[in-house]
C-alpha cells in the first residue's frame, strides 16, 4: 500500500486542501495524520481521509477551541499509533504507558514536562537516541514524526553507526532504523511550499513531497 502521512498543519485549511488534493494524484491508499490539526475546518478535512491520526502539543492546548463533535475527537487520539512494520508519533516514543489518549493527559498533566513529551528529533540528543533504542527493543526498523516543521530523516545502520539523510528518495535497508520527519502542511520551516511523505510498504520506498 502507498500511505500519505502529514503532520502541522496549524490552522491552514487551504495549505491541508492543497496538499490532500495533490495526494490523491499520487495514488494513495490510505493517509495518517500525525497532530497539530488545528482549528474546526482543518480537524473536519482530516477526518473525512478518515486518517488514524495522533495528538500534538497543538491538541493539548488548544483541543477546548473545537467543536463539541471535535472535542470529543480529539480526546480520544493516542500519542503513538502502531502499524505492522513502522510507528507514527507526533514528536518521539517517550509516553508513560497510562498515557494512552489525550483525556489521560488531560487528567495527569503534572505527570511529566511537555518538553519530555514533545521533543524535537532533527538535531541528535538523548531523545533521539531513547527513541531509536525504544524502536530496536520492539524490533520496529521505522518510524513517522513530526513536530520539527522539517522533511528529514536519520538512519541508524546495523554497525551503530547515526546519520542524517539528504535524500528525497530512499528505502529502507535491511537490519537499519530509520526515523522520518514528515515536515509541516502548514508552517514548513525548510520551504515555502507544504510537505509530507509517501511511504510504500511494499518496496520500503519513503518520498519527501513538496506540494508544487
Amino acid at each position: 500500500m502507498r500511505f500519505g502521512i502529514f503532520a502541522d498543519i496549524h490552522n491552514h485549511t487551504a495549505a491541508l486542501a492543497e496538499m490532500l488534493h495533490h495526494a490523491r494524484q499520487q495514488r494513495i491508499d490510505r493517509y495518517f495524520c500525525l497532530g497539530d490539526v488545528g482549528i474546526d475546518e482543518c480537524v473536519n478535512l482530516v477526518r473525512q481521509t478518515g486518517a488514524p491520526t495522533v495528538f500534538g502539543n497543538w491538541e493539548v492546548s488548544g483541543w477546548r477551541y473545537l467543536s463539541t463533535n471535535n472535542q470529543q475527537w480529539a480526546l480520544q487520539l493516542p500519542p503513538i499509533h502502531r502499524e505492522t512494520g513502522f510507528w507514527l508519533t507526533h514528536a518521539a516514543l517517550l509516553w508513560p504507558d497510562n498515557l494512552a489518549t489525550l483525556a489521560d493527559l488531560q487528567t495527569n498533566r503534572h505527570q511529566a514536562p511537555m518538553a519530555r513529551l514533545f521533543p524535537y528529533l532533527h538535531h541528535e540528543s538523548e531523545a533521539l537516541w531513547e527513541t531509536i533504542a525504544t524502536l530496536t527493543k520492539a524490533s520496529v526498523p521505522l518510524m513517522f514524526h513530526g513536530h520539527t516543521h522539517h522533511q528529514m530523516a536519520w538512519r541508524f545502520s546495523a554497525n551503530n553507526e547515526l546519520r542524517q539523510t539528504d535524500q528525497r528518495n530512499f528505502c529502507l535497508k535491511p537490519d537499519e532504523t530509520l526515523i522520518v520527519g514528515v515536515g509541516s502542511v502548514g508552517r514548513p520551516l525548510d520551504g515555502p511550499r507544504p510537505s509530507y511523505v509517501i511511504y510504500d510498504d511494499q518496496t520500503k520506498q519513503v518520498e519527501m513531497v513538496r506540494v508544487p
